[in-house]
């Protein structure tokens, strides 16, 4: 009996240990990238915080907004509230107090609850003040429309951003057919990851019937980014007819070089098949070495995208490089991806050409490198006849000279979520004064554009307008300039 009971323990410690190493094996331990791009805007006793997209080796899970009514800056601090949000890239915190300053940061977290360990972006502070719009609002989301993707697939469009349950989020969706009322199952339902207001949901449906009549019906556990819920009976429906075609695969294959070609003695030209992705430190997806002589290598300085030949954007890259001798260069892609996450092919990521000495890009090579932006943009003000008047002023770069035919000025009253045109300027230009300004936080922005239509990236400064403009009268003050991106830890 003894010697039955010892097998059996045997066995079955193989089998424990069989099933530990297969999970082990499983397990996914690659946390997502920093959350990047935070932004904040003032609401009545809230405030609206949207995001950039993190990204993850399997796929983003979804989202936690850390607040608090003190910054965090060291290691081992924490903000006081959390919300999980769930899988959108905005959200309404409400509750918050008018008058009192609020730090925002996030963390993006994966199936496997791996976290981001930085806050990647600088905290969002925002002051809730009575005068700013509502925070809350009792309107409930609406179903839009639901449209067939494919046999297997279904888009759902809602009148607003939603926010769909974390745990079995196609429970919150039914479709049955219309004529025999027979129910079509649900396997699947996620946030669009290409609608960037966060009102599209996917559906991944068992096979529909070509050409039937479907009803869709989305429960309450489906709410807007206010905490309103569907309302039972109440544009909670959306009729779409069945489609035959099959699901469009999925992209599986990353991106290729296509060619490699010098444009003058400090930039070459990397194209792709596809959109690229550029990694945290873009020069480190570029390694350039002398073909005969590995040891002996280009500097990378700058790394820019632009179009294919096929007029895709971002689906090639301008390298910078320090100065080239007429020698033949081996280009290495090192861990760039594209929009579906998957890393570029090892046997598709090398490229080589023969450095030039010519300063000027050769004649059959489309100009697509835009100016280089302006240096030392600043920014005054004065109170004057009861508005603001903001003066700008900034150096051009000597290079610039011959390349820049005109200067854009442009404002942006929400924190940089969008930005309006202001003036065009001559490309000599180095001032200009907005005027006719009331009290609140203004964003203006220099970019450069050549006669090729190249527009710069852009340089932008922040101001500040007070409330209590008489006291300031003739008072000239420097804005604040916005700061460079620095990571805090979490733990």
């Amino acid at each position: 009996m003894k010697n039955v009971f010892s097998k059996l323990i045997a066995s079955l410690a193989v089998v424990v240990m069989s099933m530990g190493f297969t999970a082990f094996a499983a397990v996914d331990k690659n946390p997502p990238s920093d959350v990047i791009g935070l932004k904040g805007i003032a609401l009545n006793a809230g405030a609206k915080i949207s995001w950039d997209a993190a990204t993850d080796n399997l796929k983003v899970a979804g989202y936690q907004v850390h607040y608090d009514v003190k910054s965090v800056q060291n290691p081992g601090e924490k903000y006081a509230f959390i919300k999980d949000v769930g899988n959108v890239l905005t959200y309404n915190v409400t509750g918050l107090e008018n008058g009192k300053k609020y730090y925002f940061s996030i963390i993006a977290y994966d199936e496997a609850k791996n976290e981001s360990a930085n806050w990647g972006a600088p905290e969002a502070s925002v002051t809730p003040t009575a005068d700013a719009p509502e925070a809350k609002d009792n309107t409930a989301p609406q179903v839009s429309k639901a449209t067939a993707l494919s046999k297997e697939q279904v888009k759902v469009v809602f009148s607003e951003a939603v926010v769909i349950p974390k745990d079995k989020p196609e429970d919150a969706f039914q479709i049955e057919d219309e004529d025999t009322l027979e129910p079509l199952a649900i396997l699947k339902a996620e946030m669009d990851e290409e609608d960037k207001n966060n009102k599209t949901v996917v559906l991944t449906t068992a096979p529909q019937t070509e050409k039937s009549k479907y009803k869709l019906t989305v429960g309450i556990d489906v709410e807007d980014t206010f905490g309103n819920t569907i309302i039972s009976g109440t544009s909670d429906t959306a009729e779409f007819d069945g489609s035959g075609a099959n699901k469009v695969a999925e992209d599986t294959k990353g991106p290729e070089v296509v060619k490699v070609e010098p444009m003058d003695n400090t930039h070459v030209i990397v194209t792709f098949n596809e959109t690229i992705v550029l990694g945290i430190d873009p020069s480190q997806n570029f390694n350039i070495v002398e073909a005969a002589d590995a040891t002996k290598q280009l500097q990378v300085l700058g790394v820019e995208l632009g179009k294919n030949t096929e007029n895709v954007e971002d689906s090639s890259a301008i390298v910078t490089t320090s100065s080239q001798a007429e020698k033949k260069y081996t280009v290495s892609v090192l861990g760039l991806k594209d929009n579906g996450g998957n890393e570029i092919s090892s046997s598709k990521a090398t490229g080589e050409f023969t450095g030039v000495k010519e300063v000027k890009p050769p004649a059959n090579i489309e100009d697509i490198l835009p100016p280089k932006d302006v240096a030392k943009l600043m920014a005054a003000y004065v109170f004057d006849a009861g508005k603001y008047v903001v003066n700008l002023s900034w150096e051009n770069p000597v290079e610039n000279k011959t390349d820049t035919k005109e200067q854009l000025v442009y404002m942006s009253e929400d924190q940089g979520t969008s930005y309006a045109k202001k003036a065009s300027l001559d490309g000599t230009d180095t001032k200009y004064s907005v005027k006719d300004l009331i009290p609140g936080e203004y964003w203006f922005k220099i970019t450069q554009k050549d006669a090729a239509g190249n527009e710069s990236e852009g340089i932008i400064k922040k101001v500040t307008l007070a409330e209590t403009g008489p006291e300031l009268l003739g008072l000239l003050a420097l804005s604040v300039a916005l700061g460079k991106v620095v990571t805090k830890r979490k733990k």
